[in-house]
């Protein structure tokens, strides 16, 4: 983290607890002692995530030459790590309900989610960066703030969400003036507890300021971004009213080519459903 979290999300008993599923997985790729085919173990004897991992290998995200047909084979493609990571991630699509809080329909919320991961992941592999599943992750949680915001704090977050709707304030803006800290604290000090890298986490953190980001300020650009475009797109809906704000020193930090604006959406518009499906659709 470059500065320190708000006090009031020190408190790690406010967040959910990672499932054991995904504490199993990281406890074994961590281990000297475990074996890739240890960690498939592990993975197999959750029936739902080893099929949507299946699925995902199967997906447009990857475009795989040939069929993925089992576990071992989709994890080799997917990347031990990635799948910890996607674990947690296809765990918290099912664990948040609307609520008076946040009473946005929770599978539009997810599109929204996913198609920003999606659009970050294809600007960074537009600027030929590395590791582009960091940028998936970052796009696929940069608002996980928001249901955990009406968890936590239920009487700021009605007040928030009243305000986003009646006034048309950008939820960003709202919530600090209700809660008097950026609301992409809260899904930051999420991803720390959850203990993921800082190069997702920070890109979750600054993704509304991104020039605030420091040494990843090229990659919050980049979520910076594709949350606009997919905001303007209306895919999804994530609370707010209205497209949000633009920063226009974000283009300059991505270093993107307007040309390839295009080209974006239309990757993105390829592979949306297909990962929708394999997060959101019932088995």
């Amino acid at each position: 983290m470059n500065t320190p979290l708000h006090p009031k999300l020190l408190d790690q008993e406010k967040f959910p607890p990672l499932d054991l599923l995904s504490i199993a997985i990281e406890n074994a790729v961590e281990s000297p002692e475990s074996s890739f085919e240890d960690i498939a173990h592990i993975v197999e004897s959750n029936p739902n995530i080893s099929a949507r991992l299946l699925n995902l290998a199967n997906s447009d995200f990857y475009n795989y030459p040939i069929p993925v047909a089992n576990v071992p084979d989709a994890l080799s493609v997917i990347g031990l790590r990635n799948t910890r990571n996607l674990s947690i991630a296809l765990t918290l699509t099912r664990q948040f309900e609307p609520s008076a809080g946040f009473p946005v329909p929770i599978e539009q919320f997810w599109r929204h989610n996913i198609a920003v991961g999606l659009c970050t992941r294809i600007i960074a592999l537009e600027c030929r960066e590395a590791n582009t599943e960091r940028y998936f992750f970052a796009g696929l949680l940069h608002k996980i703030s928001r249901p955990l915001i009406a968890q936590m704090f239920p009487s700021q977050a009605k007040d928030i969400f009243e305000r986003t709707q009646n006034t048309g304030t950008h939820y960003q803006n709202a919530a600090r003036a209700s809660l008097g800290f950026e609301e992409s604290e809260v899904g930051a000090a999420a991803l720390h507890h959850w203990r993921f890298p800082e190069n997702i986490s920070t890109l979750v953190r600054h993704y509304n300021k991104p020039v605030l980001a420091r040494h990843h300020v090229r990659g919050v650009s980049f979520v910076h971004i594709a949350n606009f475009i997919v905001s303007a797109l209306q895919l999804g809906y994530s609370g707010d009213r209205y497209v949000p704000d633009f920063s226009e020193s974000a283009w300059g930090f991505a270093k993107f080519e307007d040309a390839k604006l295009t080209s974006v959406v239309e990757e993105l518009l390829r592979q949306l459903d297909s990962v929708c499906h394999v997060f959101l659709d019932p088995l």
